[in-house]
């Protein structure tokens, strides 16, 4: 299944946007995505996460006889996977030029700067050897594998533990884990790559962007992979693309990349060792722990200690300050149609100063209402019956007058 190509279009917005120093995502030239680690159950078994690219790897081990140019040294085997789980374009395509530019890559990266130690595998010289073999899966394809396989491929050598071994004579003894703690890898240096997208302005001069993502991708015209270790060592060089690069300009990257590797690394050994004391505390991990502690059901937050001991005076004293109104001391009255009036002093005191105020003002001016004549509420009633309608029983014997009264 082939992938939309991306449209003139949209090709035209970005380079407008990389021109005015703009991403589309948000991002500058020089700032990268979300970086997330996390490590599985297993040994080797780590997931990493760059923005949405999410790659898997895994490392195992086996007893293997060794090469014949190399027989005091272990071997190292990088496989890379990319099948249209990351990118409907890899859909039937098992050797395509992605997956090999990759694999070439990251052997140039991990096997061939040297990075693990390969005589610490050789169990006898010229007969036994451990063969140590990573794969990694690219689960998702947002731009940028090289960057995510690296560092996935990196953490998991890092984190891979190998079983015991024990030599007594010509008997090689593997001891499984549940006898002896497993023993790492020899790690010597940690090189991480670093990827960036080359375009070309109109008039000569080359823009660069760091960490390009997928739409990026499909609009730059060349790349450039640097991989660098902590020690600010030179692993890496690859180009590729249509773009003219200078002296200057591969020094600069380099320089970037120096900084941006050190930084890498400390979040690699950080993860590491985070990993480590989770598993001696016996707290939570694996990629199950890591998907309940992202969801929303699981959300936790920090808890806190709250102090009541000035709670309980606090509230005596406002219960104690508050007055309570005294209800003895209240009036009530009764009208003609038996409703009860309840007042207080002050309110009839209120009332007698304003009507001794009113009878003031009416000596001096006349009122607007004028009283004719006072009605109860049965003369109400009666005064609204204005017909009275005689109903005769014909069917009886006896005659009967219903008077209804209609209001």
């Amino acid at each position: 299944m082939r992938e939309t190509p991306i449209s003139t279009c949209e090709k035209g917005f970005l380079l407008e946007a990389l021109w005015e120093g703009k991403r589309i995502d948000g991002r500058s030239t020089l700032e990268t995505r979300d970086l997330d680690i996390v490590y599985g159950l297993d040994w080797g078994s780590v997931q990493v996460t760059l923005g949405k690219t999410r790659v898997l790897a895994q490392a195992s081990c086996q007893v293997v006889e060794p090469t014949f140019t190399r027989p005091n040294e272990g071997i190292l085997i990088i496989n890379v996977e990319l099948t249209s789980l990351a990118a409907p374009r890899f859909e039937g395509m098992r050797n395509s030029d992605d997956g090999v530019e990759l694999g070439r890559l990251l052997e140039r990266t991990l096997k061939e700067s040297r990075c693990v130690d390969l005589e610490s595998l050789c169990i006898v010289a010229e007969e036994k050897v451990w063969e140590v073999r990573l794969d990694i899966h690219v689960l998702n394809h947002e731009g940028n594998m090289f960057d995510a396989a690296s560092i996935a491929g990196l953490c998991s050598l890092c984190h891979f533990r190998r079983p015991d071994v024990t030599l007594k004579g010509d008997v090689v003894t593997i001891h499984p884990l549940s006898d002896r703690d497993p023993v790492p890898l020899g790690i010597q240096h940690h090189p991480v790559t670093t990827t960036y997208g080359l375009f070309e302005y109109p008039g000569g001069e080359t823009l660069f962007v760091i960490d390009p993502s997928r739409i990026e991708e499909e609009a730059i015209l060349g790349k450039m992979v640097l991989g660098v270790n902590g020690y600010r060592e030179m692993c890496t060089l690859h180009l590729a693309g249509q773009v003219v690069v200078d002296k200057t300009l591969i020094l600069r990257l380099a320089n970037i990349t120096a900084e941006k590797s050190k930084k890498m690394v400390d979040t690699i050994k950080e993860s590491l060792r985070k990993d480590e004391a989770s598993r001696q505390s016996k707290g939570p991990r694996g990629f199950a722990a890591k998907i309940r502690s992202d969801s929303l059901l699981h959300a936790s937050v920090p808890r806190s200690n709250f102090d009541f001991t000035r709670v309980v005076p606090l509230a005596r004293s406002v219960v104690n300050s508050v007055k309570v109104p005294d209800t003895s001391k209240t009036a009530s009255a009764k009208s003609e149609d038996g409703v009860v009036h309840v007042a207080s002093e002050d309110m009839e005191q209120d009332k007698d100063n304003d009507s001794g105020d009113s009878d003031g003002s009416d000596m001096d001016s006349e009122p607007d209402v004028q009283v004719t004549g006072v009605m109860t509420k049965k003369q109400i009633l009666e005064s609204k019956v204005t017909e009275k309608i005689d109903l005769v029983d014909s069917d009886s014997e006896e005659e009967e007058t219903v008077i209804l009264d209609k209001v």
